[in-house]
């Protein structure tokens, strides 16, 4: 999956960095000397994050989820495998660095999602569930989130859990800034309950917390999505053999992702007595707020005049990055360009306003 990955530090860095640049330097040498690479030579070639347990890890140790899952496949093809270690929070720069310039076959966990580089990539059969879950200790009972409104509610800042929760109100919420610390505030009883991403979660409750809590995955837009294998374009014969080898390997990938501890059961809902505020009063509510706190710059209504200031054009520059950079620019500011941070403006009025910019943008 595309995601950012801890931080490591020290000599243990150190070593994985002289042990990537190995790698590199391998891939490079070989391709110099002609010598075949890939299926050709009867070898695999996968896509991978060296530093992103559960999934994958290029250390001595756990190997991770996806790459157990690699090792599996290209057993079963009767391949041996090699990996190209790119960090995957550089999002859709990883997949063009290392998949689409053919320096690896295959990317193990990326979204089975057409809109997701589509243009571009091939996929087999989705694998495996991921997605955003609760975790609380056992004695905490729910059905529904909403059951969990009278407890103290770990999230992560700007992740979908923060951002609907937000929206419905009545949550009494802490913000942290990654998935570990809100797990580990959770360990510490400084919060009753996480809502974090699914994987992590169940990871950290198998290695720090014994097991012992219950991990729970939640149903909703944007929540759960399903992981797939991906290929270039034009290797529909290697997805297709990918794709048979996946199908009798289920019972073992599901026997694995218990192992790293993936939340595997039913979802629950959000809630089922408390409607979604209606889409078209979120929108109003986002206007109104613009136009009190950002109207004097970029004019009332979003609609100013001057190119550089008109944020109807945003999706056009930053496509897919777009929420992320809203996101990252009101909270943070651009001092370069005189606009102050606007730490002032609470969770929900900034998830109003974004509604309501995206309601207005110039479709290209």
């Amino acid at each position: 999956m595309i995601r950012a990955p801890r931080a490591a530090g020290g000599a243990a860095r150190l070593r994985l960095l002289a042990a990537l640049a190995l790698v590199g330097l391998g891939v490079l040498v070989r391709a110099s000397a002609g010598e075949p690479a890939g299926p050709e030579a009867g070898v695999l070639r996968f896509c991978a994050d060296p530093d992103n347990l559960p999934f994958s890890s290029a250390a001595a140790g756990e190997r991770g989820l996806y790459v157990d899952i690699a090792e599996l496949v290209a057993a079963d093809l009767g391949m041996k495998t090699e990996y190209v270690w790119w960090h995957t929070f550089y999002g859709k720069r990883a997949v063009r660095n290392t998949l689409l310039a053919d320096r690896c076959d295959a990317f193990v966990g990326l979204p089975h999602d057409a809109d997701f580089m589509g243009r571009a990539l091939i996929r087999t059969r989705p694998f495996l569930d991921v997605g955003w879950a609760v975790i609380t200790p056992p004695h905490v009972a729910f059905a529904r989130v909403e059951d969990l409104k009278a407890r103290r509610l770990g999230v992560v800042f700007r992740s979908p859990p923060q951002l609907l929760l937000a929206v419905r109100g009545g949550f009494q919420t802490t913000t942290f800034r990654t998935d570990e610390e809100a797990l580990e505030a959770l360990g510490r009883g400084e919060v009753d309950a996480a809502f974090v991403w699914g994987p992590t979660a169940g990871y950290h409750n198998m290695k720090r917390l014994g097991g012992g809590h219950r991990v729970v995955p939640v149903a909703g837009e944007g929540l759960q999505w399903r992981a797939t294998v991906a290929l270039r374009k034009g290797q529909e014969s290697l997805r297709d053999r990918i794709d048979g080898a996946l199908a009798t390997l289920q019972p073992e990938i599901r026997r694995l992702a218990d192992r790293y501890g993936f939340p595997q059961g039913a979802a629950i809902a959000l809630a089922t007595s408390e409607p979604a505020p209606d889409h078209a009063e979120v929108i109003a509510a986002g206007r109104s707020a613009f136009n009190q706190h950002c109207s004097h710059c970029h004019a009332p209504n979003a609609m100013s005049p001057e190119p550089s200031r008109d944020l109807r054009r945003l999706r056009l520059r930053y496509g897919d990055a777009t929420q992320e950079i809203f996101y990252a620019t009101v909270t943070r500011g651009r001092p370069d360009k005189g606009m102050p941070p606007w730490n002032n403006l609470d969770t929900a009025t900034l998830q109003r306003m974004w509604t309501f910019l995206d309601s207005v943008q110039t479709q290209p």
